[in-house]
């Protein structure tokens, strides 16, 4: 899972600073942040703050009071209610520098769990506290125009929480609670993670509330490093930075032999399963290798979901389909053909009854569902392997990514294909062969 909206290579990010403070006690949130460098968007922007905060001031650059709509008859947006100035019933410009006073408190479960939990929470289980950035436990601004929520920001914050052992922002190392400041001049989307756990330090990676000994850490290191260079070397792209794995609790019942994930680069946050029962210390490896492709899929996101933003009505092939085939690849370079075959067969017993339809079709990112972006996606990838050979699809991976910005619809997956080195007449074929089946297994001659 991976929230993909962010700030365009031309605009500048906006700058975070301030203060927050934390109470375990009674899952209070108090947060005092002033925004600057915000772009020149005019009326249309919106302040995205997560519903259960409440603003307490909002002031312009020179200090003033503002009045604000939003509270009365509020427009939410995913998880946060959307807030924007006003004077004299209409929408103030956005000015170069804001300020924001809120106030929240969350529940706390310990013993009894929550129905559900997802990225977009702000979590706490008795132990830690944990909110992404798309839980908007920072004030965000929304582009309207554009559509598009400007998460990727730089930051000097302070944080205070006397109940914590360690404090975590990603994009900063891990610092000693009760209180600590975090700083960065690299846009980060603002995962916030805080309580008592303890942190591991290594070349390859960051562990945090891991509980590994040392031992367990190296080879679990040694993991991730072998995914990260084999990626370096399929895209011709280096890894961005050195990964965080973060093992939380998530605040709803979810099976010990499970795991759910998200990413928030270069953090990759893990619930269910913890690190130390997936490894296999004899063999120096995972397990299983759905715990290597679990972390091989996640960490894919650094290129199609970081480097390349997916949008527009392929949005989730790029993002998923593209992500899920990575790993597979890392897969096989870890565990041999044997390991591919096996993924091909089961991945075909899973569609052999669905229809779907076709990409050319699209015309809602949410037309394809899960099982195509994690399942079918990757087999049709994996077809044009097996059709057009390795080298061309490592290719068509490659020229995906030196194409940020555009909109990543047919047309798109078009202009890749033949960047690639596919031919015109040879992608028609195969469109009429793969492409445009609405029968899932027909694809079963193909790979």
């Amino acid at each position: 899972m991976l929230n993909v909206c962010r700030v365009s290579g031309q605009q500048q990010a906006p700058h975070v600073s301030g203060k927050l403070e934390i109470s375990f006690s009674d899952g209070l949130i108090k947060g005092d942040f002033q925004l600057s460098k915000l772009p020149g968007l005019g009326k249309q922007y919106k302040i995205l703050l997560n519903r259960g905060l409440n603003i307490g001031l909002l002031k312009n650059d020179s200090g003033k009071v503002l009045q604000y709509s939003g509270f009365y008859n509020d427009k939410l947006i995913g998880e946060a209610a959307a807030y924007y100035p006003v004077a004299d019933n209409d929408t103030l410009s956005l000015p170069q520098k804001l300020s924001i006073s809120y106030t929240g408190a969350f529940p706390i479960y310990t013993d009894t769990l929550n129905s559900f939990d997802f990225k977009g929470m702000i979590a706490l289980n008795g132990k830690t506290l944990r909110a992404a950035e798309q839980s908007k436990w920072y004030p965000v601004i929304y582009d309207v125009k554009n559509d598009k929520e400007l998460l990727d920001v730089t930051y000097d914050i302070d944080v205070e929480c006397k109940d914590c052992q360690t404090i975590y922002i990603n994009g900063s190392r891990p610092q000693s609670g009760p209180a600590a400041r975090f700083v960065s001049a690299v846009p980060r989307q603002l995962l916030l993670f805080a309580g008592n756990y303890k942190a591991q330090v290594l070349d390859n990676s960051t562990f945090l509330n891991a509980d590994l000994s040392p031992a367990e850490a190296k080879v679990f290191n040694d993991n991730i490093a072998f995914i990260t260079n084999f990626y370096k070397a399929y895209l011709s792209a280096p890894y961005g930075d050195k990964v965080t794995l973060l093992q939380h609790k998530a605040v709803e019942t979810y099976g010990p032999s499970g795991n759910w994930g998200f990413v928030t680069f270069p953090t990759i946050a893990v619930a269910g399963e913890t690190f130390k029962s997936q490894l296999d210390m004899q063999k120096g490896t995972f397990k299983d290798t759905s715990n290597y492709t679990f972390y091989a899929h996640e960490m894919g996101h650094y290129y199609f979901g970081h480097l390349l933003q997916p949008n527009s009505t392929l949005k989730w092939f790029f993002l998923e389909s593209m992500a899920e085939f990575l790993s597979i690849k890392a897969g096989q370079k870890k565990y041999g053909e044997v390991f591919l075959r096996n993924y091909i067969s089961k991945a075909k017993a899973q569609v052999k009854d669905w229809k779907i339809k076709p990409l050319p079709t699209i015309v809602n990112p949410d037309n394809l569902g899960e099982g195509y972006r994690y399942i079918y996606g990757p087999l049709i990838l994996l077809a044009m392997e097996k059709r057009f050979g390795p080298g061309a699809v490592e290719q068509f991976c490659r020229k995906a990514l030196q194409k940020p910005g555009m909109e990543t619809n047919y047309n798109y997956l078009l202009t890749i294909v033949k960047d690639a080195g596919i031919k015109d007449a040879d992608w028609k074929k195969f469109e009429a062969e793969v492409i445009n089946q609405r029968e899932c297994k027909n694809i079963y001659p193909y790979l």
